[in-house]
């Protein structure tokens, strides 16, 4: 997991949380902002997938 990945994820919810805040104001803007902050987990479980796949299958199993 690359903190490029992590900061690319976290700037994804970011945006939702923001077009979602303003969606208080437009209901259209509020559905986007769901739609964003979907993605943007759908990305923080591929990143913490790719993260416990590197941490397991690195670690030994015991002698």
């Amino acid at each position: 997991m690359s903190s490029r990945n992590a900061g690319a994820v976290a700037l994804v919810i970011l945006l939702g949380l923001v077009v979602g805040t303003l969606g208080m104001f437009a209901a259209d803007l509020y559905a986007i902002g769901v739609l964003i902050l979907f993605v943007g987990g759908v990305g923080a479980a591929v990143v913490v997938g790719e993260f416990l796949i590197r941490y397991v299958g690195g670690r030994r199993p015991p002698a």
